[in-house]
């Protein structure tokens, strides 16, 4: 009698239950489809809803642009969702990866820093707050893919600190903004009225526990998230990072002439996202294991905690626009560099 072949894992199998598609919003550029999930068995808040609960820090023992501590005094697990900024301390950042962390736990994170400018010392021990914006997903891809090309080849998963520098100074010509400290958050308050807008027309749907952003006429980015709850708090931000990468395109003129993408190109790419290989893990700083994957057409990364989907960050892959590797130059910084003429 001949055995069934091996079936390799897949994120999806990690939910108890199908991910549905529903109707979008769309408002200057950007569409958003609602994506709606099964109920999550495990228990865990985001980071906004407990901020001041959760002490985010400077290293104890000298500051490193690339790592940050964490203690969670909320009493419940915590979420840190890959792409969220936090202001204050010594620069801002924003969060390499996703994070689970268990109550009373005292961690460290990988981080890169999006405020090159400023390296302010006298504020070592300020706690980070949450901003109301997260990374765009054009950011967001492109660090995701530089760790990922780092794991594959044996380093650190790691983001390239010169190219996120390199892509806050790209995106602030863009948008025509100035920043003394190179900040991206002062790309988003050069044009927060028109963010505002945006973010605004694009609800968030009861039960919803994730989206997927189509700009200027392609698909950029699905997000998810196991509870609902969960996504609900991380929504507005994250929304407000589609906004940006909406409103750039607009100022290219970088938009598709054939047409908006179908409803069914969406649940297709929805149901690639979940079908991703869930067999090459790691285990992450917090709680659960990190996924990074990148085959049939989709890339990114996931976070699985006693088999079950926390969340998952894709992107459509694109083989033309592979970064180049870095060799093993990538890694930690312990302070910036001077800010470098464009």
């Amino acid at each position: 009698m001949s055995s069934l072949p091996n079936v390799a894992p897949a994120l999806a199998d990690n939910l108890s239950g199908p991910i549905e598609v529903g109707d979008p919003d769309t408002a200057h550029g950007l569409t958003v489809y609602p994506l709606f999930g099964p109920a999550a068995a495990l228990d865990y808040v985001a980071f906004a809803s407990v901020h001041d609960q959760v002490a985010i820090t400077e290293l104890d023992g000298g500051a490193s642009v690339n790592d940050l501590t964490v203690r969670n005094d909320s009493g419940q697990p915590v979420l840190l969702y890959e792409g969220e900024e936090i202001l204050g301390a010594q620069q801002n950042r924003v969060l390499d990866v996703s994070v689970l962390i268990a109550a009373g736990a005292k961690i460290e994170i990988p981080v890169s820093c999006v405020e090159r400018g400023r390296w302010d010392g006298r504020r070592h021990r300020e706690r980070f707050r949450p901003s109301p914006q997260a990374a765009d997903p054009k950011m967001r891809r492109l660090k995701s893919k530089r760790a990922r090309m780092n794991a594959d080849a044996g380093r650190e998963a790691r983001a390239d600190q010169a190219e996120v520098w390199d892509e806050v100074d790209a995106r602030s010509f863009e948008m025509q903004t100035t920043s003394r400290t190179a900040a991206m958050h002062d790309i988003y308050e050069g044009h927060r009225h028109r963010l505002a807008e945006i973010r605004e027309a694009i609800g968030l749907h009861e039960g919803q526990c994730g989206s997927v952003a189509v700009i200027g006429g392609r698909i950029a980015i699905l997000d998810l998230v196991g509870r609902a709850d969960v996504y609900a708090a991380l929504h507005p931000a994250i929304v407000e990072g589609y906004a940006l990468d909406a409103l750039g395109q607009e100022r290219n003129g970088d938009v598709r002439r054939d047409g908006a993408v179908e409803d069914a190109t969406v649940r297709g790419f929805t149901l690639l996202a979940l079908d991703a290989p869930a067999a090459n893990r790691a285990s992450g700083p917090g709680l659960g294991e990190t996924v990074r994957f990148a085959a049939g057409g989709v890339e990114g990364s996931a976070l699985v905690h006693e088999g079950e989907l926390v969340q998952l960050t894709a992107y459509p892959s694109d083989a033309d626009d592979e970064p180049a590797d870095p060799g093993p130059r990538a890694g930690r910084i312990n302070r910036p560099s001077h800010r470098r003429g464009r």
